[in-house]
């Protein structure tokens, strides 16, 4: 049986009729509010932001506007930064708005604060709100999704990473390092301005000395590079640099390291040019194999390899990669490990937590398969997108590039290498009495990377005991409920022959301990009113406050069941919105107000509701997608003692979301 959701309009103004006015005509705050919700709702934050910065900027003190530009602005270019400005708003549009656990939910989430963004999703969840199919099902995902990914970050691995520092990351797109010379020079790419127009890439060299880099340096000869071709390597430690060009088709090139500089590329072999091979590629150490990531009929991205045949001096036919490393998702940047065993790529599988996670294949040596890929965990992987993986000669360091929250720019370069673990033991006493402190919360982040944590709750004597990486610096943080109570700098140092570190903490511990608040009793209603109003063109937004549209903007002469020629304009927003929104299914219902009988008002109701129909059918949606019903006069809206405000508000018709 389908459910009927609710939406209500009382003022018809919908978005697109803004944006075709004249620019030269001022719109009034209200229009300009209703324009920059419509790139709102529509996740268009930028945008939104964009005109929200507007609005304040006449209107500073609109608590409505100032929150939705603190959401739109975490949930965009802000994502990371200072919130308390944002969470002062849950005292007043958080008691009003009924998505504030959502979007509270998704911003905590983008933030690595997942324990947070679990308690919002579900007091969303748990509100007793009207919500629409689709975002009750879209927040369950998150929710389940939060969990997994919470647990994901809770089990981390024995790799230790940190940012290559400045002036190697920077503001900018860094991206694809390769080392040579030992480790001591450095060259990547990078979208930071010298000259080339935004979107554009170079190739940059850097030179390492006393564990510091000098100030990258452009190599211009090298060329220009989008950022889908913005992929390099060095084969052999002093070897040649690859670079994927699109000329001649797109090939592979190559330059060669001069005490000037780097040669002018050169086409690697002009046999390659037949054999379609791709921008993002890698070629292994002895240049007889090319793996590469390239589209397959379905449009996605898998690996192939192409393989030098010496004894006929020709190259094979691309093939995709043998075994399970492909998938129906997306692989992508792939690289080999120097001992040629296990290949490394990024995968958006079901398997990946965030966009794009680095995934690791061995190879089967008497069948040559690829075996099951395993994602390489946390700090390898994180929410967001990890790509151009690789690793050193020593099979426990390399480098990677991230787009993650708290870097430069927006993708970063990071070194990644194993690090030995000691044990570290002690217990928490609370300082004002001297007695140890049950179930507080001991957190060690490292210096180099605080967005990972080692984290362990004390038992009832006060006790934990938990790996972290030796001889490291960390910041320890004791917690208690939601309550910071403690940080500290501290170094993991142990005797050589004693694996433990120990240290104790002495924490003030408040007379009143700050409770979990319940999210899902801030909501305190948006009118007191039990019905909502909206705007048609939200009738197809996950956003909608209900499931009723009504359109007084339809005029029918009085006992007439033809629409008059006003009518259109409406009638025409509504093919607008059906066709956007292709799974949207309705029903148009009729209304009358109560003058004559209530058999002659169902039959006129019924017939005004065929007549929209009909309508709409002509302008291309299918009747599967439209329903009829005529009310009569049984659902008023106002009384119809009257005519103004009264018996032409019930002279009507209502469309309703069926789902």
């Amino acid at each position: 049986m389908m459910k009927y959701l609710l939406i209500v309009i009382v003022v018809l103004c919908v978005f697109p009729n803004l944006v075709a006015q004249d620019s030269n005509k001022k719109l009034s705050k209200k229009q300009l509010i209703e324009q920059a919700d419509y790139y709102f709702f529509k996740e268009n934050f930028p945008k939104a932001l964009e005109l929200y910065k507007q609005i304040l900027e006449n209107y500073p003190k609109n608590h409505y506007v100032q929150y939705h530009s603190f959401v739109a602005n975490q949930l965009s270019k802000g994502r990371g930064s200072d919130m308390s400005s944002l969470i002062e708003y849950e005292k007043n549009e958080g008691v009003t708005d009924k998505f504030y656990n959502y979007w509270l939910g998704r911003i905590h989430y983008g933030r690595y604060e997942f324990e947070l963004a679990e308690k919002h999703f579900k007091a969303f969840l748990d509100m007793d709100v009207y919500r629409t199919n689709e975002i009750k099902k879209e927040s369950e995902d998150l929710l389940e999704r939060t969990k997994k990914t919470r647990a994901f970050y809770a089990d981390l691995n024995d790799f230790e990473i940190e940012p290559l520092p400045q002036p190697i990351n920077s503001a900018y797109d860094d991206l694809s390092p390769a080392f040579y010379a030992n480790h001591d020079e450095l060259l990547f790419v990078s979208a930071r301005p010298n000259g080339i127009e935004k979107g554009q890439y170079q190739i940059f060299h850097s030179i390492k000395s006393n564990e510091q880099f000098s100030q990258p340096k452009p190599l211009p000869n090298l060329g220009i590079f989008d950022q889908n071709n913005s992929k390099i390597e060095v084969v052999n430690n002093d070897g040649r640099l690859f670079m994927y060009k699109n000329d001649n088709g797109g090939d592979l090139y190559f330059s060669e390291p001069l005490s000037s500089g780097w040669s002018n590329p050169q086409e690697f072999d002009s046999k390659l040019r037949d054999h379609l091979v791709e921008s993002h590629f890698f070629i292994n150490d002895d240049e007889t194999i090319i793996y590469f990531s390239a589209k397959d009929n379905n449009g996605k991205l898998d690996l192939f390899q192409s393989t030098f045949n010496p004894a006929n001096d020709t190259w094979s036919d691309p093939l995709p990669l043998p075994g399970l490393a492909n998938s129906a998702y997306n692989e992508d940047a792939p690289f080999l490990s120097h001992d040629n065993k296990t290949l490394y790529f990024s995968s958006d599988r079901l398997e990946s937590v965030g966009g794009y996670d680095v995934f690791k294949s061995e190879i089967d040596p008497v069948t040559g398969l690829w075996s099951k890929p395993e994602n390489m965990g946390f700090p390898i992987n994180s929410i967001d997108d990890e790509i151009n993986f690789q690793l050193n000669e020593d099979n426990i360091s390399g480098f990677f590039s991230s787009n993650r929250l708290h870097g430069y720019g927006d993708y970063d370069i990071y070194f990644f290498h194993k690090q030995g673990k000691v044990l570290a033991t002690g217990k928490v006493y609370n300082q004002q009495t001297n007695e140890p402190l049950a179930n507080a919360l001991v957190s060690f982040h490292p210096l180099k990377y605080q967005d990972e944590s080692f984290d362990i709750v004390t038992d009832n004597f006060g006790n934990y005991e938990r790996e972290i990486f030796e001889e490291e610096d960390f910041i320890a943080v004791v917690s208690l409920g939601s309550q910071r109570l403690h940080s500290t700098q501290i170094r993991s140092t142990h005797d050589e022959h004693h694996k433990t570190f120990e240290k104790d903490f002495y924490v003030v511990v408040p007379e009143h301990i700050d409770l979990d608040t319940d999210f899902a009793s801030i909501y305190k209603g948006a009118s007191s009113s039990s019905k909502s109003y909206d705007k048609l063109e939200m009738m197809g937004s996950k956003f909608r406050s209900g499931d009723k549209a009504i359109l007084n903007n339809i005029y029918f002469d009085l006992h007439s069941t033809t629409y008059q020629q006003e009518s259109i304009p409406t009638l025409e927003k509504i093919a607008a919105l059906m066709k956007d929104n292709p799974n949207l299914n309705v029903e148009i219902g009729g209304h009358t107000c109560n003058i004559g009988s209530h058999e002659a008002n169902l039959s006129v109701s019924e017939a005004r509701a065929e007549s929209v129909k009909k309508y709409l059918i002509t302008r291309g949606i299918s009747s599967k997608r439209l329903t009829t019903k005529g009310y009569g006069e049984t659902q008023p809206l106002a009384s119809n003692d009257d005519e103004e405000g009264g018996r032409e508000l019930n002279r009507r018709i209502e469309l309703r979301v069926l789902q």
